[in-house]
């Protein structure tokens, strides 16, 4: 069987901790458009970011709700038989999701719940993204993986 070869899917020529903060900016961005309370902070130590959607109780606003976010914005793709498939890389840490910016004209993120038994893990994780001329039948796959599909994770954290 041939290998899959994975292209880099960002073209700057920056680094990697450029390329990473230009991320977290989206996603940041991305958070404060719809109503979410970020806070960043001053030592990566793995969390990129917190973030809390306040609700109104009556005259109350409660924030119980913070999730910690690991922004991963450099990634691979390639070419498969059904489309596209992107490549992350995940670092150790133990955030609750890992936020995975896809472009800055589309503003599309995928948001990653990590699993528990993963947290602290170094590990790799794959999502596909369907073609519409490649991929004719659900379901008509050439290996037994299920596919994890992009557009299952565009949602925001709640």
């Amino acid at each position: 069987m041939k290998k899959q070869r994975y292209k880099k899917t960002n073209t700057l020529n920056v680094g990697t901790m450029v390329q990473g903060t230009i991320g977290e900016n989206n996603v940041s961005n991305l958070f404060l458009k719809n109503g979410y309370i970020v806070t960043r902070p001053e030592v990566d130590l793995g969390v990129d970011m917190v973030v809390c959607k306040p609700k109104k109780w009556g005259k109350r606003i409660l924030m119980n709700k913070w999730r910690s976010i690991q922004v991963k914005y450099h990634s691979r793709i390639s070419k498969t038989t059904y489309g596209h498939a992107l490549q992350v890389k995940i670092t150790p840490n133990y955030c609750d999701y890992i936020a995975i910016p896809l472009d800055e004209h589309t503003n599309r993120v995928i948001f990653y719940p990590q699993p528990k038994h993963m947290k602290g893990k170094r590990y790799e994780r794959d999502f596909a993204f369907m073609d519409k001329d490649k991929f004719h039948e659900r379901g008509n796959f050439q290996n037994q993986n299920d596919r994890r599909w992009a557009k299952d994770f565009y949602e925001l954290p709640n």
